[in-house]
């Protein structure tokens, strides 16, 4: 976790990347986001699952925006420390996901942009992939925001990429 000795918190990656004026809009939800150049916004047409859906225009990365749907015996559990506990049901849901080949969460850290907490950590997928899973809550939603780099990535640029949408959340 890296944390600052002020009252703010920031992320061990940037969120400096410039973005496109053109606004990418959830489908199940009031998010919205700015895209980055060089990447278009898609549908999920199979399973539905992503609530807003940005790819890179040579498909090597994606950033999935996912809404958290969490039940309301499961809300009435968590309510005393509700980011945290929804951030382990995320860390508990990858590692049943992945079962014997996951390999562990790596690079775990809590930080602000524009005064919106984020909780982030990255692991490895079935595929050798890092993956980072950003969680935050906006109004009464909790979301997940996954960096996926399809193919060889400069994971540093992709991160940066991410917490610069963050910081672009309407």
């Amino acid at each position: 976790m890296v944390q600052s000795c002020s009252s703010s918190l920031s992320s061990m990656y940037d969120s400096g990347y410039t973005l496109t004026n053109e606004i990418a809009k959830a489908k199940s939800s009031q998010l919205s986001v700015k895209i980055p150049p060089g990447w278009f916004m898609a549908e999920d047409n199979e399973n539905k699952l992503i609530d807003l859906w940005l790819i890179k225009d040579d498909y090597s990365a994606t950033l999935n925006f996912i809404v958290l749907n969490i039940d309301s015996l499961t809300s009435k559990e968590i309510r005393n420390d509700e980011i945290k506990s929804v951030v382990e049901f995320s860390k508990v849901y990858k590692k049943a996901k992945y079962g014997k080949t996951f390999g562990g969460f790596v690079n775990k850290e809590t930080f602000e942009i524009n005064k919106k907490k984020f909780f982030a950590y990255e692991y490895l997928d079935d595929a050798k992939r890092n993956i980072r899973v950003v969680v935050f809550k906006i109004g009464n939603k909790f979301y997940e925001l996954t960096a996926i780099p399809v193919k060889a990535q400069k994971l540093q640029e992709l991160y940066k990429i991410q917490n610069s949408v963050l910081s672009s959340i309407n």
